[in-house]
């Protein structure tokens, strides 16, 4: 009967802070775009991810790159977009997908591949600064107002 009051008491201060954290946290803004390498869009898909570039209140955006090249950030929810501030860039390239499972030669049951099977050619592949958080010379800002569709450029040397 004594441990009601601690556990009750516990409980409602939980609930009051998650109640509260949704109402103090910055606006995440539409944050949308394209990734091209070479002037075509980046091939294979990966990651994206906006690093605060000086002091910012929120959580860093990321999202994932579809095949196509385009992207959605995601901060509090999927596809809510990113709060405003200046960000470096990284980027992660998928070059290779998992092994699957292929018909044996011999008609018996399916076997492994043998490794990685590769989805991105050596060509176009993005440089590995891209992916580098302190390295990466990309950099974009995501404001309040208007629509946040970014253009990311990459290209083989960058600058």
């Amino acid at each position: 009967m004594s441990f009601r009051f601690p556990i009750a008491f516990s409980l409602l201060l939980l609930l009051l802070t998650i109640g509260c954290q949704g109402s103090s946290q910055p606006t995440a803004y539409p944050t949308t775009g394209l990734i091209t390498f070479e002037g075509e869009p980046m091939k294979g898909g990966g990651a994206i991810s906006f690093i605060p570039i000086g002091p910012q209140t929120g959580k860093p955006a990321g999202g994932l790159v579809n095949e196509d090249g385009t992207f959605t950030m995601t901060t509090y929810r999927q596809g809510d977009g990113s709060v405003a501030g200046k960000f470096r860039v990284i980027i992660m390239q998928t070059t290779t997908s998992e092994p699957t499972m292929v018909a044996s030669d011999d008609g018996g049951e399916p076997v492994m591949s043998s490794g990685p099977i590769e989805t991105v050619s050596k060509s176009q592949r993005i440089p590995l600064i891209y992916a580098d958080s302190a390295k990466s010379p990309i950099t974009v800002e995501v404001t309040p107002q208007g629509n946040n569709q970014l253009t990311i450029d990459l290209t083989r040397k960058p600058n």
